[in-house]
């Protein structure tokens, strides 16, 4: 198993696993139901084969039982044979869940050296542009950040269509440090919302989380 970590926190369970094995391998481990298995065997592509399996195996470690997921309409997934709720993120051969009780989690993780600058217009306010810049040029790192806080807390909020740019504001510092809090404010038709955030860069893989009250 290439399980990283396994962390509790504030009635939250976070896990992370780096994806070592083949596919054949994370199958033979699973062993999933005929239903389960039809559903991997839909899918073509070696890598999103081996993140759907490796999703499955860490949340069995982290549940310590036959925990599974099922997606509703909007392609959120939900708990079954466990109470709390979940979210998943996936990047560069890494999966990661994000457990929690009595809240609905956000989690997203990325490549930090993936290149954003093309869509920053798209997903970020001027004054979050300006916020990223270095030495008058856009820090692909603050980015990323912004990038990352933005899905973690579209996975949260219970609304299907969200402009990120005009709805989610991040209030971030410059990223200097491999780990801290910030916070984002999400602002619809029923007010605005103060959201905590966690982040982490763990080797190249920046991820970002958190949570709010249901």
């Amino acid at each position: 198993m290439a399980i990283k970590f396994i962390e509790h926190m504030d009635k939250g369970l976070l896990g992370f696993w780096e994806i070592t094995e083949t596919a054949a391998q994370l199958l033979e481990t699973l062993n999933p139901e005929t239903e389960e298995l039809e559903r991997y065997q839909s899918f073509r592509n070696d890598l999103r084969r081996k993140e759907w399996l490796a999703v499955r195996l860490l949340l069995q470690n982290m549940t310590g039982g036959d925990s599974k997921i099922s997606y509703d309409s909007a392609g959120k997934p939900h708990l079954v044979n466990s109470p709390g709720h979940i979210s998943v993120s996936h990047s560069s051969n890494c999966v990661v869940i994000y457990l929690h009780h009595d809240a609905q989690p956000g989690i997203d993780i990325e490549l930090i050296s993936r290149n954003v600058e093309k869509a920053a217009k798209r997903f970020l306010s001027p004054i979050e542009l300006n916020d990223c810049l270095l030495n008058n040029q856009l820090s692909n790192r603050d980015l990323m950040l912004r990038w990352c806080a933005k899905e973690a807390v579209f996975k949260m909020v219970p609304f299907p269509e969200i402009d990120f740019a005009s709805q989610i504001a991040c209030n971030a510092q410059p990223l200097t440090t491999n780990e801290g809090k910030f916070s984002a404010t999400f602002t619809s038709k029923e007010g605005a919302l103060n959201i905590p955030l966690n982040f982490r860069c763990i080797g190249d893989i920046l991820m970002v989380w958190g949570h709010i009250k249901i």
